[in-house]
């Protein structure tokens, strides 16, 4: 057993390492910046940092307690690490939920908030967001004010299980004479497993048995190799290495802060993570933690007052600043700077958490098992009545006629007349829901084809249908356009969008013919999370020769249906509400969306048409080409020469690119205009 102990301190105050609250500095740092959107690109980095840092330091303080007692005190450690994390979360739940329930919308943006508390509070906040959220990097997941407490849960859940792990190891070690190979072993083992799951996962391919939000961006899964890497220095520091000398610390040190520097703006929003990239955070992490086992000018830095006093407060801040500037955003969008601003503001209500919440109670001294549980229902049982009141209330339309009647006019696609067709399955696949309406009338097939922005015209096509005599048949996938080109997503890379456009047009080939209805979103021509090309290796996010490739898709697409005898309507994307002039309901409040307010964005044509160019050039140009009809909503939304989000009392979106049902509805007369006209079907 002496071989364990060489290394490992006592647990005490004054052998605490002030290297690593610096550590622990920096990685808040490049968190909060990132949030605050700053140009710390890879700031999210600062979580895996901490990942880290948890796995070297738990399984120090955990072969402290081995040494000397022998075994480990589970009851004591689980007690610890709630006194440590929760009361102070739980304060933050219980002021996030108050204040969501003031400026928040009831039409969703509650709801997510309410359940993100409750699944922090009870170690699940990354699966509960995994499942309701979406990626971090998506526009949902910028909304919620308790985001952040993803990386919390999976904190949480490693100390679940990895004393246990240990244990197991160092039982072994005993039974085996002091051989230390078992612990590093057992731990090695689940680390490099969780690595080339990571690994794996990072470069498409499938993992068997396993959901996304075990192995996604918030699954612990594919972070576990991260706190294993801390673990494992923390065991081989144990075992008895040999005392860095000066100069290698130093150069340690000195590669340790560099690369973890330099990763925070290598990495992007584009990166995937975890993957290849997060390497580098982690080896940094480990080199600055292992050059502070030895005198070193870096390790000394670090432990300035300082990055030291930041360091401190790096649990509140990391728990505060988030909520504050989603908050912050919604409430003040147009002002310039107002993240930065809510970012510093937040070190207030850290600083009250840490002096009066996270410290008093995290040393308190013989906590016997009533007053644990005090602790334990008070930190607990607040919170989550609170969150699951408001989930209620927001439910229900806080019982208010006008919040219902709002919620029902900008209910999502998904609970719509198309209920089930957005599911990126062709017409002919053996698992697509039935999504055929008027099945029985006389006049041609209508199609209705594309990407969700296809799928949102669902109500008012169908309808138009009705009124016309036409069958309608409904095949959308989300953020798939219908174009015969290759596309890829930063955020989906495992997409089966090109599956599902080559066998949704392969099927229409062969289909006699009918009107085939292509509608999809503007988004792929700007955004820089899509890349497209003609072939699988001519992908690109060259915007100009990105625009060519989709011209040349959209264009494919149009040629093979009307080869086959179909006849082509082409829909222009509605209006677009980009920042600030967002047109997205989620943005109204239960008390103004109750008090009959105006609601109404405006925005000018001109700047919407500007915001949209290249992709309505390429409709316009196609369509001219190929002689297919070409529909534009414009004059609906815009009446005037002024684009609305609102016209005579209806909402018209129900995000900032989706029209809401009751527009789609009210398009209905003007589809009916457009089948009414359309001379049968080619033969």
């Amino acid at each position: 057993m002496t071989t364990l102990q060489a290394n490992i301190p006592p647990a005490s105050s004054s052998n605490r390492r002030l290297d690593i609250q610096g550590l622990r500095a920096i990685a808040v740092f490049v968190v909060v910046c990132f949030h605050a959107g700053l140009s710390v690109h890879g700031g999210f980095a600062g979580v895996d940092v901490f990942f880290v840092i948890s796995g070297f330091v738990i399984t120090a303080m955990l072969a402290r307690e081995w040494q000397r007692t022998g075994t480990l005190r589970f009851r004591t450690f689980y007690a610890r690490r709630f006194r440590r994390l929760t009361p102070a979360l739980a304060v933050l739940v219980l002021v996030v939920i108050v204040i969501a329930a003031l400026v928040q919308s009831p039409l969703g943006a509650q709801q997510i908030t309410a359940q993100t508390g409750i699944g922090a509070l009870l170690l699940s906040a990354n699966i509960v967001i995994a499942k309701n959220t979406g990626g971090y990097f998506d526009a949902p997941a910028a909304t919620n004010p308790l985001l952040n407490t993803w990386s919390l849960s999976v904190e949480e859940q490693f100390y679940l299980l990895f004393p246990l792990l240990l244990f197991i190891g160092w039982v072994l070690m005993r039974r085996m004479n002091g051989r230390r190979i078992a612990p590093f072993a057992i731990v090695a083992l689940v680390g490099a497993i969780s690595f080339a799951i990571a690994m794996a996962q990072a470069t498409g391919h499938r993992i068997p048995f396993m959901p996304h939000w075990l192995i996604g961006f918030y699954g612990p899964v594919t972070r576990v190799w991260e706190f294993a890497a801390g673990a494992l220095l923390a065991l081989v520091i144990a075992g008895g290495t040999r005392m860095l000398a000066p100069i290698l610390a130093l150069i340690f040190g000195a590669f340790g802060l560099i690369g973890l520097l330099v990763s925070m703006w290598l990495i992007n929003g584009d990166t995937v993570w975890p993957g290849p990239m997060t390497v580098l955070p982690v080896i940094s992490t480990m080199l600055l933690l292992y050059a502070g086992t030895a005198e070193n000018p870096i390790s000394r830095l670090l432990s300035t007052r300082p990055f030291v006093a930041v360091g401190n407060i790096s649990y509140s801040w990391y728990l505060w600043h988030w909520p504050l500037i989603v908050f912050a955003l919604l409430l003040w969008p147009s002002v310039s700077g107002i993240a930065i601003i809510a970012a510093v503001v937040s070190l207030a209500p850290a600083v009250l958490s840490y002096r009066f919440v996270e410290q008093p109670i995290r040393n308190l001294s013989h906590v016997s098992t009533p007053r644990m549980v005090r602790i334990i229902t008070l930190a607990l049982v607040p919170p989550i009545a609170l969150s699951l009141l408001l989930l209620s209330a927001a439910n229900n339309g806080y019982w208010n006629s006008t919040i219902r009647d709002f919620s029902a006019s900008v209910t999502p696609m998904h609970i719509g007349n198309a209920a089930g067709c957005n599911e990126s399955r062709p017409f002919d696949s053996p698992k697509a829901r039935p999504c055929t309406w008027n099945a029985d009338a006389p006049g041609s097939i209508v199609y209705l084809v594309g990407d969700s922005h296809a799928d949102h015209l669902g109500e008012g096509i169908i309808a138009a249908a009705e009124m016309t005599g036409h069958p309608v048949r409904v095949a959308t996938a989300n953020s798939c356009p219908f174009y015969d080109v290759y596309l890829k997503s930063t955020s989906a890379p495992r997409s089966p969008c090109r599956a599902f456009v080559e066998n949704t047009l392969s099927y229409l080939e062969k289909q006699p013919p009918g009107i085939v209805v292509i509608a999809s979103s503007s988004i792929y021509w700007n955004s820089r999370v899509f890349s497209a090309g003609t072939t699988p290796h001519s992908l690109t996010r060259d915007r100009a020769a990105k625009a060519e490739a989709l011209t040349a898709g959209l264009d494919s697409s149009v040629k093979r249906l009307q080869a086959s005898g179909h006849q082509v309507v082409l829909v222009q994307d509605v209006p677009y509400f980009s920042k600030p002039l967002t047109s997205d309901p989620l943005q109204f409040s239960a008390l103004r969306i109750a008090s009959h307010a105006d609601l109404a964005v405006k925005m000018p044509l001109a700047e919407a048409n500007e915001n949209e160019a290249l992709p309505r050039k390429a409709f316009e140009d196609v369509a001219a080409r190929n002689g297919a009809l070409l529909i534009d909503l414009r004059d609906f939304f815009c009446p005037d020469d002024v684009c609305t989000t609102q016209l005579d009392g209806t909402y018209l979106y129900r995000d900032d690119g989706h029209i809401s049902i009751a527009a789609s509805k009210a398009l209905a007369e003007k589809f009916r205009g457009v089948l009414a006209t359309l001379p049968a079907a080619a033969d």
